[in-house]
């Protein structure tokens, strides 16, 4: 709920407009009553958007979102849309991005069945130093808290347990 905020009154509505444009050109293509899905914008990392099939659900990126809001509305919206469109029709036997997902993206919505997308991630708030024997690692405050409550990470290379610098 926190990233709502950061989003302005008007982007919601493109966003909303997009889904809303989206299902209704799937029902007159498929002649199918599709129901419109709830849309969160809490979804982090690397993914743009991730579709929850059984929820009817997509949630996006905001950060990604704010890159490049035209591309991101023409091309994240239509891609998890059509995972649940996928479902829908062909229940959960069918590959993410196999052929039927692929169809739905080049038939129903004319674009590319791209699988990948060219928004950079946003990055860690925090990021602390480590050190092995052999070079120095940072690490994610995730990864940095999973430390403190006794998980241990260890480098590739020289295999030595990770250690934090300067330490508090």
């Amino acid at each position: 709920m926190g990233n709502e905020q950061l989003l302005t009154v008007s982007d919601k509505q493109l966003i909303d407009r997009k889904v809303i444009q989206c299902i209704e050109l799937a029902n007159q293509f498929f002649g199918k009553n599709f129901s419109m899905p709830t849309v969160k914008l809490n979804q982090r990392g690397r993914a743009a958007g991730t579709a929850y099939l059984q929820r009817n659900e997509i949630r996006l990126n905001l950060y990604m979102y704010q890159q490049n809001p035209k591309k991101f509305i023409d091309t994240v919206i239509p891609h998890e849309v059509a995972h649940l469109l996928v479902f829908h029709l062909y229940g959960s036997k069918v590959r993410p991005h196999g052929r039927e997902w692929q169809n739905i993206m080049s038939n129903l919505y004319d674009l590319t069945p791209d699988r990948t997308h060219d928004f950079t991630p946003k990055p860690p708030s925090q990021l602390f130093e480590y050190q092995c024997s052999c070079q120095k690692h940072t690490l994610s405050i995730r990864r940095h808290n999973k430390v403190k409550q006794g998980a241990q990470y260890f480098c590739r290379n020289c295999k030595a347990i990770l250690e934090l610098m300067n330490p508090c």
